[in-house]
């Protein structure tokens, strides 16, 4: 495991870089979200392209997303007709990704809660070679800003119980701004159309022995207008954040019974 502070600057470009943006029901704020995530874009030493996925919005979002298209440049768009969930949204993203040819794909919020300035973070890591690219909120310079207590204590928590059962160096299990090679991404059979995809995910790194590479990322609250998180802790959604870490552990369990005969 890996981590890194500010990106020095490139000698050469870096890996191409597809950021996708899932969104659902965010008129209130989704227009000035896409032009910080563009402009950070922007910055980006190398192919890069921010994908819009609308998933499919009841509100105003696919309207003002399309417009917004029109008028930045490396901003594209694409829409279900109806809501799939998240880890549906951002497979439809890394698949538009794919088709254009970038190397690496990385997830990130449509409500600024991740600061875009970090894709260049992830950039860094990527042109060294990291395939699997994780924001962590517990590492050195990381945090939760003005994140409400209850949620760090269920952040905190949650990820001392991941990581456990995973059996990882990884600090952060459960951040959803993360990035990766694009095919591997798209190598995996990815179940889960929901939040838990994260660790559905973390899982496939995990058992193909991938090193994940971690930077620290600030995590901030909703603000303003916008609406209220859709990441609600349920117990329907905790057992299916659990279910891949304690699959996890019972490889383990059962290596270590193997090795043991």
């Amino acid at each position: 495991m890996n981590s890194t502070s500010a990106p020095s600057k490139p000698e050469a470009a870096w890996p191409s870089l597809a950021t996708v943006v899932p969104v659902y029901n965010e008129e209130a704020g989704i227009k000035r979200s896409c032009q910080a995530i563009v402009a950070a874009a922007e910055h980006y030493p190398g192919r890069a392209i921010v994908i819009a996925v609308d998933d499919g919005s009841s509100d105003a979002s696919a309207a003002i997303l399309s417009d917004l298209e029109g008028d930045l440049e490396l901003l594209t768009l694409c829409r279900h007709e109806s809501n799939a969930g998240y880890g549906a949204a951002i497979r439809t993203g890394a698949l538009r990704a794919g088709e254009l040819g970038f190397e690496y794909v990385a997830f990130i919020d449509s409500d600024l809660t991740n600061p875009p300035e970090d894709l260049l973070k992830i950039g860094e890591l990527a042109s060294q070679g990291h395939s699997y690219i994780k924001g962590s909120r517990f590492v050195t310079g990381g945090g939760m800003g003005s994140v409400p207590f209850r949620r760090q204590v269920f952040s905190e928590v949650g990820n001392a119980i991941g990581r456990k059962l995973f059996g990882t160096r990884l600090r952060d299990v459960t951040n959803g701004f993360r990035a990766m090679r694009t095919d591997l991404y798209l190598s995996w059979p990815l179940r889960e159309r929901g939040f838990a995809v994260i660790v559905e995910e973390l899982d496939w790194v995990l058992l193909a022995e991938v090193e994940p590479a971690e930077f620290p990322t600030v995590l901030t609250a909703r603000e303003g207008e916008q609406r209220s998180s859709s990441f609600q802790y349920r117990p329907q959604l905790i057992l299916s954040y659990l279910r891949y870490p304690m699959r996890a552990q019972i490889r383990r369990l059962n290596r270590a019974v193997k090795r043991s005969k």
